[in-house]
């Protein structure tokens, strides 16, 4: 199983570095090309989301160049996070969990915790189902993408 790791950029001179972590498929010579394109379809469904600016998306050995620039707004933040809960569709229906730093904090909801519904919201959850593998390589459904912060 790939690991795939999107670096998010924080605010501030210190180039602070969080990042989304998540299993996905193997890389083969036969789904080379598909991973790469589900991967930054993952990525363009975070940036909606996440005030950071991004890094180097990689996959085991496929990278794809971003900006070094630091984001403009002091909101991205680490310690702002999009928490996703989601769930194995089969086998042993495990529990996968990751965080998005830097959440766009517009996206919150009227409860203060849950991800507002529309487009972005859709778009991301259909990006995780598509990409994102469990711990055990089993597709995931997500239940959830919740606020959370913390103070460091």
């Amino acid at each position: 199983m790939a690991i795939t790791r999107l670096p998010v950029r924080e605010y501030g001179t210190a180039g602070k570095v969080s990042t989304v972590s998540v299993h996905s498929a193997d890389l083969t010579s036969a789904n080379f090309d598909a991973q790469a394109v589900l991967a930054i379809a993952l990525k363009d469904a975070v940036d909606p989301v996440c005030l950071g600016g991004f890094g180097d998306l990689t996959i085991d050995s496929v990278a794809e160049a971003d900006s070094l620039t630091p984001p403009g707004t002091p909101l991205a933040q680490r310690e702002n996070k999009w928490l996703v809960s989601a769930r194995e569709t089969a086998a042993g229906f495990n529990s996968v969990t990751f965080t998005i730093p830097c959440a766009d904090l517009t996206l919150v909801g009227a409860d203060g915790e849950e991800m507002t519904a529309g487009a972005t919201k859709t778009a991301l959850i259909d990006a995780i189902e598509a990409f994102v593998l469990s711990n055990d390589g089993v597709a995931v459904a997500v239940e959830s993408i919740k606020f959370r912060s913390r103070t460091l």
